[in-house]
């Protein structure tokens, strides 16, 4: 018996109206015996990972999962056979029919005891490109945070929050150069307005320039005067904007104490 028709005989039994649920459904169904073989999957497998249902059906789907991975697999089957009412959701990679690895989001539920479904029900999804964008997210908030912990210039990072025409600063953080010559650490104004930190007269003027930078939506020079000792009062500030999906986001300064220019 060849798999299609494997596939064909071990679905008889399931009526017509599930059979169409988990062929128009977007997630990936799969349904595993207590023993982790396979004993559905539904069509959605050839879109999302290149199978045609009857090559899965029969194998265990430990077959299918990164080594590294097998095990975290491996207690979420546990949990949900010793729990029935509880449900765990794991992130593996799974291996695509062309041989590469593509990291699939599942949530399992027990339902040995549903007559339909007999079995662990396994709803599953793709987000190979969530995990790839996180993994670029981490390497570079790491070469930033190299940045901001080696450069001279005191840099500064603001949160943008815009709300209609109402647009909020706070700051987010402060390098260590800036720590330095100003005296003020990212744990004293994180989460603060420029107002909060600085005061509303000074703050204001801070906050001018940013809006400035979010109206232009470029980067902007200009010289500032920030008051916090002596020696460090006029400043050169470039200013830039950081755009995510269509937005500004955040804002980055780079600036340098000038009063001994003044």
């Amino acid at each position: 018996m060849d798999d299609d028709t494997t596939h064909r005989e071990n679905n008889k039994h399931k009526p017509v109206w599930y059979q169409t649920l988990v062929e128009e459904v977007n997630d990936l169904a799969t349904v595993i015996d207590t023993d982790g073989t396979i004993t559905y999957v539904s069509p959605a497998i050839k879109r999302v990972l290149g199978y045609d249902p009857g090559e899965l059906v029969g194998h265990e789907g430990f077959e299918f999962v990164h080594p590294e991975d097998r095990e975290q697999n491996a207690d979420a089957l546990e949990t949900v056979l010793s729990n029935p009412s509880e449900s765990e959701t794991v992130e593996v990679r799974f291996r695509h029919a062309d041989g590469s690895w593509r990291w699939i989001e599942a949530t399992m539920r027990n339902r040995v005891d549903d007559d339909i479904i007999d079995g662990i029900l396994l709803s599953s999804r793709d987000i190979t490109e969530r995990k790839e964008y996180e993994r670029e997210a981490r390497e570079l908030a790491e070469e930033y945070e190299a940045v901001l912990n080696s450069v001279e210039d005191a840099i500064f990072l603001m949160n943008v929050e815009e709300d209609g025409d109402d647009v909020r600063f706070e700051f987010e953080r402060l390098s260590p150069s800036y720590e330095r010559q100003t005296g003020i650490t990212t744990e004293e104004v994180q989460g603060q307005t420029p107002q909060a930190v600085f005061g509303e007269e000074q703050g204001a003027e801070l906050a001018a320039n940013y809006h400035r930078c979010v109206k232009a939506g470029e980067p902007i020079s200009y010289q500032e005067e920030l008051r916090v000792s002596e020696g460090a009062r006029f400043w050169q500030t470039k200013l830039a904007p950081v755009v995510s999906d269509g937005e500004i986001t955040r804002l980055v300064g780079v600036t340098r104490n000038v009063t001994e220019r003044v």
